[in-house]
């Protein structure tokens, strides 16, 4: 019975075909589909391919990105540490020592006077070591005399202040860190803008690439079928040594073969350097778009387009004002200078006290002192209760410092005001350069067009005169290499319409490219394999 699996495809291992200009090169125009992981040459069936706004989203969940997130985070801790300052802090000791073998004794004091009359008596309590009166527990050698029967002290103390006024240091101290979230967030938004702006940029890069090699290879046609005509009027090509004389063209010029070769040549390079362009802007995507994004990923679009602004182009002095209004950059000078002003503040607070209300408990037992040591003019340190509360007022006179402390904010904060300034004249600076740069790209556009246009006639117009013999191939090859120039100079000016939207973008910090309409593909186009051709 026939087997019904089909049997595996036979490896292959043909070289790509020669380039055609004697230096034994696979030609750049037929190079084999390269590995999904290798950015070089043709892309290989199967792999993922991805929109333009697909790749934004994966290149906004980035290393960088998250790390803002992650600053964020840190920030809006300290935020939160400044909002319950006014928590007590509750300092705690605990100690477990040698305690002191002591016992105390009442005794009844009753004095007279002269006249034997009784004027007061009182009760005097009279303590002492236990096993020796005569040790003296305050030197150490009467200490470590009753060291074995001293037994052990154990004691804990809480104390704790309960802020009422400082002055405005906590309030400032909140104030700060407002600043340092807000500064953290626009750092955030900076990175993501910035991320924005690459990937558009890597993105047009890669369609102009490969607008350029279907620009080459339609010159490549034209150049292959001039070799044609030559070497039929020559009679064969030049390293035909038996060509037949007979049916070659006395009138071609056999310079014209060489010239010819000369432009395989041109168009090979150009070639080779297209295809470096686009292996390096997709890698660049590749890194842009993170381990997210699947491996070896493609882009949709195929055709290099100006993009659209949304709302049409505004006018300068509107461009500058949103980017004062919503760049990052503007808000974090901003953002500074508050940060800045609450730091001022604090330094003036500084020379102003604290008050608060302090708390306190603390307990001690000891087993060998007696435990009834109650005379008020006596203080226990072996066995004790206490519970304190008081008003207090902490108030470092530290005034020389302090001053110079003060001086440092307030020359700090005029700093920051003056890079406020020179912030919004150079965000101005930057959107009225990106802004020029779109209106000449915008120019460069139409006049590139119209003259490509006029470029293409002449070349029909050798071509058609180099068919019936009546040609100069050098003028059709000169023809021809201003045509494809002309192409690149259109190619060129979307690609530098598209980076200097980007970067008015950027310099505005708003999205100013309208969402991108799905592009119906090219006919006769293959961007991605690399076997694209257009018609001029």
């Amino acid at each position: 019975e026939p087997d019904d699996e089909p049997e595996p495809a036979k490896a292959t291992d043909d070289a790509p075909a020669d380039d055609g200009t004697g230096t034994g090169l696979p030609s750049a125009f037929a190079l084999p589909p390269a590995d999904r992981l290798d950015p070089y040459g043709p892309r290989p069936a199967g792999v993922p391919r991805l929109s333009r706004e697909q790749v934004l989203d994966y290149a906004l969940d980035n290393p960088l990105v998250r790390a803002g997130d992650e600053k964020i985070a840190a920030m809006r801790a300290q935020l939160r540490k400044a909002q319950w300052a006014w928590l007590p802090i509750i300092e705690t000791v605990s100690t477990l020592s040698p305690g002191a073998n002591i016992a105390c004794d009442d005794l009844d004091v009753t004095g007279t006077n002269s006249a034997g009359v009784v004027a007061s008596d009182f009760d005097f309590q009279w303590c002492r070591a236990a096993t020796n009166p005569d040790l003296d527990l305050s030197t150490l050698r009467g200490y470590f005399q009753q060291i074995g029967r001293a037994g052990v002290r154990m004691s804990f103390d809480a104390d704790a202040v309960f802020p009422i006024f400082t002055f405005g240091k906590i309030r400032n101290t909140k104030r700060l860190a407002r600043a340092g979230v807000a500064l953290a967030k626009l750092e955030k938004l900076q990175v993501q803008q910035e991320t924005i702006k690459l990937v558009l940029q890597a993105h047009t890069t890669l369609l102009l690439a490969r607008e350029s090699q279907v620009i080459l290879r339609d010159a490549k046609a034209v150049v292959d079928k001039a070799l044609t005509r030559v070497e039929a009027d020559l009679g064969g090509s030049g390293d035909d040594w038996d060509a037949d004389a007979d049916v070659a063209n006395p009138d071609r010029d056999p310079n014209d073969l060489v010239r010819v070769q000369l432009a395989q040549v041109e168009v090979e390079q150009l070639m080779r350097d297209a295809l470096r362009a686009e292996a390096l802007a997709l890698s660049a995507l590749w890194a842009l778009a993170g381990k997210a994004a699947p491996p070896g990923f493609d882009v949709v679009e195929d055709r290099l387009e100006p993009f659209t602004i949304e709302g049409g182009r505004l006018p300068l002095d509107d461009y500058k004002h949103i980017a004062i209004r919503e760049r990052p950059e503007a808000h974090m000078a901003r953002a500074a200078v508050e940060a800045r002003q609450a730091q001022e503040k604090l330094a003036r607070a500084a020379f102003l006290p604290d008050l608060g209300l302090v708390v306190g408990v603390g307990y001690a037992f000891s087993n060998a002192v007696d435990r009834e040591m109650s005379q008020l003019y006596y203080q226990d340190r072996f066995n004790y209760s206490r519970v304190t509360a008081a008003l207090a007022m902490r108030w470092r006179w530290d005034f020389h410092n302090r001053a110079f402390d003060l001086q440092k904010a307030r020359a700090d904060l005029r700093a920051q005001e003056y890079q406020r300034e020179a912030a919004e004249l150079l965000l101005g600076q930057d959107v009225n350069q990106a802004y020029q740069d779109v209106v000449q790209a915008e120019h460069r556009i139409v006049l590139s067009q119209r003259a490509t246009e006029l470029e293409w006639q002449l070349v029909v117009s050798f071509e058609q005169r180099d068919m019936v013999g009546s040609g100069d191939t050098d003028q059709l090859l000169r023809a021809l290499k201003d045509w494809y120039k002309k192409r690149f100079e259109e190619a060129e000016a979307i690609h530098a319409h598209n980076e200097a939207v980007a970067r008015l973008a950027r310099a505005t910090g708003t999205p100013l490219i309208a969402p991108q309409r799905p592009q119906p593909p090219a006919e006769g186009s293959q961007g991605a394999s690399g076997a694209a051709s257009s018609s001029p």
